[in-house]
């Protein structure tokens, strides 16, 4: 059967005669195998370019240019609203740098729109909050602690890479996986060495001692040694990136009384006369968790400490930015007191720890007394806050150093914290 000469249509795109012919346009018609085109989810008319949108549409270059579409800057696909902008922080509302819309979020709001940076949904999905600034990203980083950092923070908070993988550790040499405890050497394990505590006096108010020893070169395992045989097991030895050379001496838990009464202080003035020191390195105190009555214990404790900064600064002998009293930890007290926010590990109180509360502040140092009234501070302090009422606080200065002090006085348990304030007249 022959075709009519009339239903032979040329195609408009190679000029071949075609009885199926595809309109384009009411201008434009061409062949089937020119006729690799597209409808135009937008104007209906079809189009050979056309461009998959972020609901998985295709649009042609008309509807593109006129219907306000921009770009994933991953993909390519095309979206009419971004859904990121690392400027919006949890809790806040913060102005987008570009269109300076205020755009409240919270975490379980969705990812707002932001002239920042366009994403389509699916290339949001692969970004997170940092767990330092809460701030999206999708660069985070995993630390050997479970925390996950994009990397501004990781690099602010002084993290770098283990030697044999991509975690992120903030001292040492390995991650806890890739260290090997079994390689310590004459008594000195490596700075994750954690072993079972063994807990000695009476509790719930346990104190845990880290004190940071230099040791004269040459004499490092000698000094090792003689510290292990005097400590007998109530502490342990560990490597510190930030001794040049020699060990962190960190005991076992300890009651306050029981710390006092049984802890080996000559083992100090045997290291002093040895020519060790505690100079230009710290003191830290750790205090168990359950030492306190509850979260507003923690609140009235922690409060106390901070708003007492150039005093506790004064007792301790230093202000460290490896103790750091930062306005935004102190703001964010009620927030670390629930467990919604993580203080970076080098405040002055690191609630890092699952068990404990680090309490950074005091300088090293072998004299007896001195570390005899950090372990008394830190004990007292938790004591002090306890029974805090809000008629304390507002009618009687709680919170002041001055009550403090008043209320060491009469505690007798305390007179090495006392003696030291007296000698540092920061006491009244």
């Amino acid at each position: 059967m022959t075709t009519p000469v009339d239903d032979i249509v040329r195609c408009g795109d190679c000029g071949n005669a075609t009885t199926t012919p595809v309109h384009i346009s009411r201008w434009q018609t061409v062949c089937d195998d020119c006729a690799d085109l597209y409808h135009c989810t937008s104007c209906g008319l079809l189009s050979y370019t056309t461009s998959l949108t972020d609901e998985e549409a295709r649009i042609c270059e008309h509807s593109e240019r006129t219907g306000q579409y921009s770009t994933c800057d991953r993909c390519d696909i095309l979206l009419r609203d971004g859904h990121l902008c690392r400027a919006h922080t949890l809790g806040q509302a913060f102005t987008c740098n570009g269109c300076s819309d205020s755009v409240p979020l919270r975490r379980h709001d969705p990812l707002p729109a932001t002239c920042d940076r366009q994403l389509c949904p699916a290339c949001a999905e692969d970004f997170d909050l940092c767990d330092h600034c809460d701030l999206y990203d999708d660069e985070l980083r995993g630390t050997e602690t479970g925390r996950e950092l994009c990397p501004e923070c990781a690099t602010e908070l002084g993290y770098y890479d283990c030697e044999d993988c991509t975690t992120l550790i903030d001292s040492g040499t390995y991650c806890d996986d890739h260290r090997d405890d079994d390689d310590d050497v004459d008594g000195l394990h490596g700075y994750s060495y954690k072993p079972a505590p063994v807990f000695h006096g009476i509790g719930p108010r346990y104190l845990g001692l880290e004190l940071e020893v230099n040791v004269p070169y040459g004499h490092l395992s000698d000094r090792i040694s003689d510290t292990n045989d005097t400590l007998n097991g109530l502490g342990y030895l560990k490597e510190d990136s930030s001794i040049d050379y020699g060990f962190e001496l960190v005991t076992h838990p300890m009651a306050y009384r029981w710390a006092l009464a049984s802890f080996p202080w000559h083992l100090l003035d045997q290291l002093d006369l040895a020519g060790c020191s505690g100079d230009g390195n710290g003191l830290h105190v750790h205090i168990s968790r359950a030492a306190f009555a509850g979260p507003c214990h923690v609140f009235r404790w922690m409060k106390f400490v901070y708003r007492n900064s150039p005093a506790v600064q004064t007792l301790a002998r230093r202000s460290s930015g490896y103790a750091a009293f930062r306005d935004s930890e102190r703001h964010n007290i009620k927030r670390s007191c629930k467990g919604t926010y993580w203080a970076p590990r080098d405040s002055a109180i690191n609630t890092q720890p699952g068990h404990t509360f680090e309490l950074r502040v005091f300088a090293s140092s072998l004299n007896v007394r001195h570390v005899q009234a950090a372990l008394a501070f830190a004990d007292a302090s938790v004591a002090y806050t306890r029974d805090l009422t809000v008629t304390d606080i507002t009618a009687r200065g709680g919170w002041t150093w001055p009550a403090f002090a008043r209320w060491l006085r009469t505690r007798p348990q305390y007179a090495p914290l006392t003696a030291e304030l007296e000698d540092l007249a920061c006491a009244c």
